[in-house]
């Protein structure tokens, strides 16, 4: 590998940590200025350097931003409106596991609402209502957490595979075993972290939604992406954006008009958080794909480790360095794209590769590590066995599957 887009790919890598992690600047600013500093150390000229993180940002939003203004609306819509407490509500009725509720809802909520932690946010509070136990809630939160995690990652349309699949042009039939496959290792977890855990409290549901304006927000997205799926001449991935409008105008419309205008503004100030923070990455994959990183980086590992291992190492890496899956996917999938590594792997290991390498370092560097910690009350020692160790065996047995797929 070159030693010039090397060492300005590490020192960016570095930089992103200690800016994020250490001063917790947001990331949108670090990703974009990171962008320009990794042109300027490989060499670049400042126009192609400007024309690519612009084109890289401008193409992730095109991509996710009404996607995610979308999940963001029917969040703050389901938030406001106590359609939350209804879905756990209704959940108890299936089953009187706590862990299973706190799993599942996690599970469900992540891919309407276009993120892993907004599920978090609004679950938290209900946990109470669930043990009064102070270690069986902290499990509890880490299982919102890692089926949330579980979900973004590996379906479609969240994020992490809709940005892979436009990227590296490849269509979402993934879905087909990425669904089960989350849903199986979700199962897996569930049953050793939340043995032993028993519905012990019980939540006030009074003034909760009604079934209707609690689920159909977070089923009609699903619906229409599957009918887009099915229906010949229709791009499930180009009808994302009018599924998840569709649901945030309904999740509007079925909650009281006094909560309306506080849920569309909350929503959409979270969203543009969200997307700002994408298209800095986007900003920054771009760059790194517009230099000759990519070529370098696959011709690199080709000499240390076997070509199919090459995205999983590469998405582990980026993420241990800044701590986004969804920056993750965009920056491997980005620089993988320009090599020949997909002429060379099928479509279908070689994204579940790069989903894999997303989950397995879920530590100091993930701002969702934090989140899990501060909520539970936990140690470092007990967020690491009940969020990391969780999420990097799935990463594993996501890998393993990719290599059998190849």
């Amino acid at each position: 590998m070159g030693v010039e887009t090397l060492s300005a790919f590490l020192i960016c890598l570095l930089a992103i940590t200690i800016a994020t992690a250490y001063y917790r600047i947001p990331p949108f600013p670090v990703l974009f200025g990171s962008a320009i500093v990794f042109g300027l150390l490989a060499g670049l000229p400042y126009d192609t350097i400007i024309a690519s993180a612009s084109a890289g940002a401008g193409r992730i939003f095109s991509i996710l931003g009404v996607a995610v203004f979308g999940g963001s609306i029917i969040a703050t819509s389901l938030d406001s409106g106590k359609g939350i407490a209804r879905i756990l509500s209704d959940l108890r009725t299936v089953s009187s596991r706590p862990g299973l509720h706190a799993g599942l809802s996690g599970w469900i909520l992540a891919v309407p609402f276009m993120c892993a932690i907004t599920p978090f946010l609004v679950l938290a509070p209900l946990i109470p209502g669930f043990s009064a136990d102070p270690k069986a809630a902290g499990r509890l939160f880490s299982l919102i957490a890692v089926g949330s995690v579980l979900s973004f990652v590996l379906i479609a349309p969240a994020p992490v595979m809709a940005a892979l699949m436009q990227i590296l042009s490849i269509e979402p039939s993934l879905n087909q075993i990425t669904l089960p496959l989350s849903l199986i290792l979700l199962v897996a977890i569930i049953a050793v972290l939340g043995r032993g855990i028993r519905m012990d409290v019980r939540g006030d549901e009074g003034g909760i939604s009604s079934r209707f304006a609690a689920w159909t927000p977070v089923c009609l997205p699903a619906i229409i992406i599957t009918a887009g799926f099915l229906l010949p001449g229709i791009d499930a991935i180009e009808i994302m954006p009018v599924a998840l409008l569709t649901g945030a105008g309904v999740s509007v419309w079925l909650i009281a008009p006094s909560l309306r205008r506080d849920a569309v503004s909350r929503g959409t100030k979270h969203a543009g958080v969200i997307i700002f923070d994408l298209c800095g990455a986007g900003a920054f994959g771009g760059v790194i794909a517009a230099s000759t990183f990519p070529a370098d980086a696959a011709g690199l590992l080709e000499t240390i480790v076997p070509l199919a291992a090459i995205p999983f190492i590469l998405a582990a890496l980026i993420q241990t360095a800044q701590g986004s899956r969804v920056v993750t996917a965009i920056i491997a999938a980005e620089i993988i794209a320009e090599t020949a590594i997909p002429d060379i792997l099928p479509a279908a290991p070689l994204i579940l590769m790069i989903a894999a390498g997303t989950m397995v370092i879920s530590y100091v560097s993930d701002p969702f590590f934090w989140l899990v910690n501060r909520t539970a009350g936990q140690s470092v020692i007990e967020t690491v066995k009940t969020f990391t160790l969780p999420l990097a065996a799935a990463g594993c047995v996501v890998a393993f599957v990719s290599v059998l797929l190849i």
